[in-house]
C-alpha cells in the first residue's frame, strides 16, 4: 500500500510535468519574458483546472486512478467505526475538498509569487532594507520549518502507511484502494520499446566512429552502374557507360565536381583527365588523400593546368596544353594572368611536394 501511495504520487507528478510543458508550449509565440513573468499564474490555471475535474468532481487524481486509489475522508463516522475491507467510506467532504484547493493550488501559487518576487527584488542581499531581510529570512524559516515537518510526516507514513503528506494528514484524507480487488494488466510494450531503442542508440554509438564512411561509399560507388553524363548547354563532354571521354562530342567544359561550364582556372586530374576548377580539386584533395575521380572513380595522383585562368565572363576557358600556354598574353590583363597563374603554380608545386616528396628534383 505505501508503494503504491508513492507511486501514485510520482505519477501525478510527471503527468503534471507533462501537460505543463505542453501548456505552456502554447505561448511559445509571445515574448519569452512575458511568458517567464507569468509562468506562476499560468501554473496556477493549470492546477486548478486539473483540481476542478478530479477532485472536486469526487474523482481521483490521473495517477491515483492508474493506481486503484481514492480519497478517503477518515473524520467521518462511518470511517471511524470501522469497516470490514477496509476500502468502506465516503469520500472527501465539500469542506475538506475547498481545503485541498487551498492548499495545493492557492498556497502553492502565493508561495511561487512571493518567492519569484523576492529574488526578482532582491530581498536577500546585504544592502537591502531592513523589512526585506527579515521577509527573506522569514521565507527561509519557513521553507525550513516546511521540510523539517514533511520529513517527519514521511517518517511516519513509512511507520503506519497514513497520509503520504502533510495536507493529507491536517485535512484527514486518507489513501485507500478503490475496489477490494482489481486485475493489475500490465503491459510491458512500451518499456521493450525503450529498452531496444536504448541499446540499439549505445551500438551505433560505438560503431559509427569506427566505420570508414569515404571507403563504404567509394565501394559502393565502384559497384554500382555509372549513367553517362548528358552534354549540357554549355558543350560538355559526353560520358561513356564506362566513365571514359567521348573523343568525337569535343573537349568537356563543366567542372566534374560543381558543374560550372564558366571555369576560372581548370585543371585536369591525373591520370583521368577529367577537368575541374583548381580550387574545388584541390581542396577535395586536401581533404582526402585518397580523393577519387567522381566521374570515372580513378585515383586522382596529380593536377595538371589546363589553360591560363581567365578573368570571369570572358570568352572562352582557355587553351588545353600540358605546359600551362602562355601566361602573359599581349592585351591589357596578361600581366594580372600571369600573377594568378604564377600563384597556382606555386600551390600545385606545394600539393605534389605533400602527396609525392619522392617525385620532386
Amino acid at each position: 500500500m505505501r508503494s503504491s501511495q508513492m507511486d501514485a504520487a510520482r505519477l501525478d507528478e510527471e503527468l503534471s510535468s507533462m501537460l505543463r510543458e505542453q501548456f505552456l508550449r502554447a505561448f511559445s509565440l509571445f515574448r519569452p519574458a512575458a511568458v517567464a513573468r507569468l509562468q506562476p499564474e499560468l501554473t496556477l490555471l493549470l492546477d486548478f483546472l486539473i483540481f476542478r475535474f478530479s477532485i472536486w468532481e469526487g474523482r481521483p487524481l490521473p495517477g491515483m486512478s492508474l493506481m486503484n486509489l481514492r480519497y478517503r475522508n477518515e473524520a467521518a463516522p462511518a470511517c471511524l467505526a470501522g469497516g470490514h475491507s477496509g476500502v468502506e467510506g465516503p469520500g472527501l467532504s465539500a469542506g475538506q475538498r475547498s481545503l485541498y484547493c487551498l492548499g495545493t493550488v492557492v498556497l502553492r501559487y502565493a508561495w511561487a509569487r512571493t518567492t519569484h518576487h523576492a529574488a526578482a527584488q532582491h530581498w536577500g542581499d546585504a544592502g537591502g532594507t531592513v523589512w526585506r531581510r527579515r521577509g527573506w529570512d522569514l521565507l527561509r524559516r519557513a521553507e525550513s520549518g516546511y521540510r523539517l515537518a514533511s520529513l517527519l510526516n514521511f517518517l511516519a507514513f513509512l511507520r503506519t502507511g497514513r497520509y503520504r503528506s502533510l495536507l493529507e494528514r491536517v485535512l484527514r484524507a486518507r489513501l485507500v484502494y478503490q475496489q477490494p480487488s482489481a486485475a493489475r494488466a500490465i503491459s510491458f510494450e512500451y518499456l521493450n520499446r525503450q529498452l531496444v531503442w536504448s541499446e540499439l542508440s549505445e551500438l551505433l554509438l560505438f560503431l559509427l566512429p569506427l566505420v570508414n564512411v569515404k571507403a563504404i561509399k567509394h565501394a559502393l560507388r565502384s559497384y554500382l552502374p555509372r549513367l553517362p553524363m548528358l552534354a549540357g548547354a554549355g558543350g560538355a563532354l559526353a560520358l561513356a557507360p564506362g566513365g571514359q571521354q567521348d573523343q568525337g562530342s569535343g573537349q568537356q567544359q563543366q567542372c566534374g565536381i560543381c558543374s560550372t561550364v564558366d571555369i576560372l582556372a581548370p585543371y585536369a586530374a591525373v591520370p583521368c583527365g577529367h577537368r575541374f576548377c583548381y580550387y574545388c580539386l584541390r581542396s577535395h584533395c586536401l581533404a582526402d588523400a585518397q580523393y577519387s575521380c567522381p566521374l570515372c572513380l580513378r585515383r586522382v595522383d596529380a593536377m595538371r593546368q589546363l589553360g591560363p585562368p581567365r578573368a570571369a565572363g570572358s570568352g572562352g576557358s582557355g587553351s588545353a596544353t600540358g605546359g600551362g600556354g602562355d601566361a602573359g598574353g599581349g592585351g591589357p590583363g596578361g600581366d594580372s594572368e600571369a600573377k594568378v597563374l604564377a600563384r597556382n603554380e606555386l600551390s600545385l608545386a606545394g600539393w605534389l611536394a605533400e602527396r609525392h616528396p619522392s617525385s620532386l628534383p
